[in-house]
């Protein structure tokens, strides 16, 4: 007759749990991440994953405002080169008022203005960002430069210097409420810039605080599973020997 002794299944199942255990902290501290599957915690998974989607989205806001930013650097700084133009087409204007300038100064002066007004209507047909027109008013420009330039300034003929005046200061007060619309809007993308980045930064530190192990307490648990693990692997083996020994007892 034989005779059995259990082989200790109590103690496999409680090492082979502990052995578990010890696994999900090594690939805890490997990774760097306490939720490495939905096994793992799947509500907070869940509630991380919507957090890193605001944390992507609140990024590309933030790249679109700056190139909106860009746009309106470019447009201001042509429209501050074709103010420059402007002023120095009154100056010229002033200048012809002269009662020392005969018809050929004038002629002369009037054609340097047609010159710089053909110079600062180029710049209004032709500044751009990525292919985009910003000053000719066409769709997604962001000023109708062009119009404003499309008027006549004379200072050739005889009584025309009032009118040439008129003609000029209006186009600068259009040019200056245009410059102002730009830094206003510059501003206020700025502005939401700013706020997207706070928001930014507190939603990727609620995502860290769900997602990001914690280094001291992962280390802590998996030496503590390591131990485990030891004493688990030294009782089965004793239990193991144990076993042999009575079950030879009885052959």
């Amino acid at each position: 007759m034989s005779f059995s002794v259990g082989n200790g299944s109590a103690t496999n199942f409680f090492a082979n749990l502990n052995n578990q255990r010890l696994d999900n902290s090594l690939k805890q501290l490997a990774s760097g991440s306490k939720l490495n599957s939905a096994a793992d915690d799947a509500a907070s998974l869940a509630i991380a994953n919507n957090f890193g989607a605001q944390v992507r989205e609140a990024g590309q806001s933030i790249m679109n405002a700056n190139d909106s930013i860009g746009m309106i650097q470019i447009a201001e700084g042509a429209v501050s080169g074709i103010n420059d133009n402007m002023d120095t087409i009154r100056d010229l204007t002033l200048r012809a008022s002269s009662p020392a300038m005969n018809s050929a100064n004038r002629a002369s002066i009037q054609n340097e203005i047609n010159d710089l007004m053909k110079s600062s209507t180029q710049m209004a047909n032709t500044s751009s960002y990525n292919g985009i027109s910003l000053l000719d008013g066409s769709d997604g420009s962001l000023a109708n430069v062009s119009s404003i330039l499309n008027t006549e300034i004379d200072v050739s003929a005889e009584g025309g210097l009032e009118a040439a005046l008129e003609s000029i200061d209006t186009v600068r007060n259009s040019l200056g409420t245009i410059r102002s619309d730009f830094g206003s809007s510059q501003n206020q993308l700025l502005s939401e810039i700013r706020n997207t980045s706070v928001f930014q930064v507190n939603t990727a530190s609620a995502e860290s605080n769900l997602r990001d192990v914690d280094f001291a307490q992962e280390s802590a648990n998996f030496s503590q599973a390591n131990l485990m693990s030891q004493v688990g692997s030294f009782a089965q083996s004793q239990s193991n020997a144990v076993a042999e020994n009575v079950t030879r007892l009885f052959q």
